[in-house]
């Protein structure tokens, strides 16, 4: 609930502070925050009554003040006050009420009681009386008793009871706490289990675990760069050739009439421009030409071309009066067939890491692929260049059919750690947090059925019964105490023996004063 907040203006009065509890809601908390000058209110009467008329109007009030006088009687009106407005929101709680004083009903007088031994062994003492005095005879006597033997007796019960109260210390306070870590044994069970495809369940007693074949395809196109080289040409030779009429008509040479040599291993040429030779036996024109193909095969020596290809031979003669040049030939890459084995082999690994990447996606919780197991076939192998082709890039599509075996680990796991508990003896106390059980090491391997072999490993401790401790230990020397506990039980390292207070250097003779804790480790 969030108080109701009133600024209460200087001077703050009695009358000022009932005017604001009225205005407020039944069972609202009213915040009045007092001005500096609070003389009036810092009446221990007026706040009661401050109070009393709160309660009326059934609203609860509370002051926000620094000043002490004011806090003070607050106090014993039970108002609550607060150094600042921030503290009433998250705390409200009324100063408890003083004490009150039993009602007269209830008090009892205080009666002495005289001393035991009051009036005896006394006498009235004689009473003579003379002119102007009275004088008393005799002297108020106590009768003589043993003194010094009852004290006698007080000091033999205070040594007997001081006695008894050193004997019960040294008995029941000194406490020893002993700290034992017993050693620890190491427990190893190895277990070859078969896989096998059609087995439901696993089977400890046959060593028989479930699995079952799986597969995938998987395509991929990669390429490489041939590393095959060889001169290829490049450059067409050209040269200059003459014409020669034979006939007295004039002739016209095409553009692309073909030229060759007549010197067994021909080489073509063609005219690259059209030639007119004059009418005229005997008649002369040149004319550009160059090689059909490219290389060197087209650099000739002089009158090595004589033959015109077609029936202007009849017409015309031919001949080169120098020799042809510029034919060329350049290093270019070639495929080979070790290029297609090495682009091969590089994409099969990539799509065989690929294929057992998605087997694995297969695989139902427990489950695991050995790599061994799995196995590819080719379903496509596609090259986009032949072997020997001029090509600086080789490209292969393939498509691979991959098959492996899911082999159900967890059981595997399961079977070789319940041969492990099976080993212990029932004396060891196995330790849960230590078990460890190796991955599978599979050994052979087939279509249906694959054998592994898994290990499993855990630590134990003989349990030390802390009966057999106190009874080892009661009264003791501290000295020899380890020396005892060492040759009694197998421990990880010696023992911590603490006794407080070490008074005569020995444990305690009652065992359940000595406090055994057994740890699993240091």
């Amino acid at each position: 609930m969030t108080p109701h907040q009133v600024q209460l203006n200087a001077p703050a009065t009695l009358a000022a502070a009932v005017a604001a509890l009225r205005q407020a809601q039944p069972g609202a908390q009213v915040l009045l925050i007092l001005p500096t000058q609070v003389d009036e209110l810092a009446h221990v009467v007026r706040l009661q009554t401050l109070r009393r008329q709160a309660d009326a109007l059934g609203v609860q009030v509370g002051l926000v003040t620094d000043d002490a006088d004011v806090r003070y009687h607050a106090r014993a009106a039970r108002i609550p006050t607060f150094r600042k407005v921030a503290r009433a929101s998250r705390r409200w709680r009324y100063p408890p009420a003083p004490p009150a004083l039993p009602s007269p009903a209830t008090v009892r007088p205080l009666v002495a009681s005289p001393p035991p031994d009051v009036g005896l062994g006394l006498h009235a003492p004689d009473i003579v009386t003379l002119p102007h005095k009275t004088i008393l005879v005799g002297s108020t006597r106590r009768k003589k008793r043993s003194v010094w033997l009852v004290a006698l007796g007080y000091l033999l019960l205070l040594v007997v009871i001081a006695g008894l109260a050193a004997g019960a210390a040294v008995l029941l306070i000194p406490q020893a706490t002993v700290t034992l870590v017993p050693a620890r044994t190491r427990f190893v069970s190895s277990e070859q289990i078969t896989a096998r495809v059609g087995i439901e369940n696993a089977s400890y007693f046959n060593l028989l675990v479930p699995a079952r074949n799986v597969q995938t395809r998987v395509e991929a196109f990669d390429t490489i760069a041939t590393t095959g080289v060889e001169e290829a040409p490049v450059g067409k030779a050209t040269g200059i050739v003459r014409f020669i009429n034979r006939s007295s008509r004039e002739i016209v040479v095409p553009t692309a009439t073909i030229l060759r040599t007549t010197t067994g291993n021909n080489v073509r040429f063609r005219i690259t421009e059209a030639v007119t030779v004059t009418a005229g036996i005997g008649q002369s024109a040149n004319a550009l030409i160059e090689a059909v193909k490219p290389g060197r095969k087209g650099n000739i020596p002089a009158l090595t071309i004589n033959e015109i290809e077609g029936p202007l031979n009849l017409s015309l003669r031919v001949s080169n009066e120098s020799p042809t040049a510029g034919g060329t030939v350049e290093p270019v890459a070639v495929v080979t067939a070790a290029d297609k084995e090495r682009l091969l082999g590089k994409l099969q690994a990539a799509l065989q890491q690929q294929a057992y990447t998605r087997l694995g996606e297969s695989l139902q919780q427990g489950e695991a692929i050995p790599p061994e197991t799995v196995r590819t076939f080719t379903l496509a192998e596609t090259y986009d260049r032949f072997a020997g082709e001029h090509a600086d890039v080789l490209g292969l599509q393939l498509q691979l059919l991959a098959r492996g075996l899911a082999v159900d680990v967890t059981s595997a796991q399961a079977l070789v750690e319940r041969s492990l508990r099976e080993s212990i003896p029932a004396d060891h106390f196995f330790l849960e947090e230590t078990i460890q059980v190796s991955s599978p090491t599979f050994v052979r391997f087939s279509d249906k059925a694959v054998d592994m072999t898994l290990t499993a490993s855990a630590d134990t401790l003989v349990p030390i019964k802390v009966n057999e401790v106190r009874t080892l230990l009661a009264g003791v020397p501290l000295h020899a105490a380890s020396r005892r506990l060492q040759e009694a039980f197998a421990l990880e390292q010696p023992p911590v023996i603490t006794l407080e207070p070490n008074w005569l250097g020995r444990l305690p003779t009652i065992p359940t004063r000595i406090r055994v804790l057994v740890l699993q480790s240091p």
